[in-house]
């Protein structure tokens, strides 16, 4: 089965949606795609309503902003290849990414997320990566805990296994912790596959450039974290791309260890509470 199924979950999105797809729709790339709209206020789910090319499969239209969790069971509910992926509506790829990728994680067992680097090309630094570097079979792997959610592929049977409970956020539902401490390599094939992210501020296609504070329409990311300004998310995104150069995986793991365990005790503790 060589062709896979992309999610792509969008809310609000117009200016940059409409450059996504166009992008992916401009490429021969074998896919099918499921479309998640939000409940788009903005023209987002007519460009999503207008679409008329026969690797888009299906088209859902919510009456109101489910996040991601929904969309994600139910893209895993329509999904017939053995391979999945998601794609932010945001983030242009490269017309090749998918034909680059797929190949590793369908010859790998321990393949987990793999997926295209979205921070700036200026962000990657191999002289800080290499550290990292690994084999998975005959192909080398920047590894990381975790990738980001914009550009990726995985094997079905494998992601549906690190669904998270109903409880655990906002962001793409699948604990890439446990599935990194299970044995499965995450990260980014080698050489580096360049994504293009237009929300991050240094982003000529950014479209919150002129406001003073970032808006219900942020990115995710910026929303949850609460970031006053595109300077405050543009200087995050690039110190978080250099954490990700430098920080071990073996410290990535131990941290959230850490701090699951200390999520668990005050867990405890509350419910002790409530029963004494």
């Amino acid at each position: 089965m060589a062709t896979v199924d992309l999610l792509l979950i969008t809310w609000n999105r117009r200016q940059y949606v409409e450059k996504t797809l166009e992008n992916l729709l401009a490429g021969n790339a074998d896919f099918r795609l499921h479309c998640w709209d939000n409940n788009s206020q903005d023209g987002t789910a007519d460009i999503i309503a207008s679409l008329d090319d026969p690797r888009i499969v299906k088209k859902n239209f919510s009456t109101e902003n489910v996040k991601q969790r929904t969309p994600t069971l139910w893209f895993f509910d329509q999904a017939k290849s053995d391979l999945v992926g998601k794609i932010d509506d945001d983030i242009l790829l490269p017309h090749d990414w998918i034909s680059t990728i797929a190949p590793i994680v369908r010859n790998n067992d321990n393949a987990g997320m793999l997926g295209c680097w979205i921070y700036m090309e200026d962000d990657w630094d191999e002289s800080l990566a290499k550290h990292k570097f690994i084999k998975l079979g005959e192909y080398d792997i920047f590894q990381n805990m975790w990738i980001a959610g914009q550009s990726f592929l995985a094997k079905k049977e494998v992601v549906l296994r690190y669904i998270q409970p109903e409880n655990k956020g906002y962001g793409f539902p699948i604990d890439q912790y446990r599935m990194t401490r299970d044995g499965f390599v995450n990260g980014y094939p080698l050489p580096i596959v360049y994504a293009h992210n237009m929300d991050d501020p240094r982003s000529k296609y950014y479209i919150n450039r002129d406001e003073e504070t970032l808006g219900e329409h942020a990115a995710l990311t910026a929303r949850v974290i609460g970031f006053k300004n595109a300077d405050e998310y543009a200087k995050w995104i690039a110190e978080d791309a250099k954490k990700i150069l430098t920080e071990p995986v073996k410290k990535q793991l131990k941290r959230v260890t850490l701090q699951r365990d200390k999520s668990l005790i005050a867990k405890v503790r509350r419910k002790l509470g409530r029963v004494l």
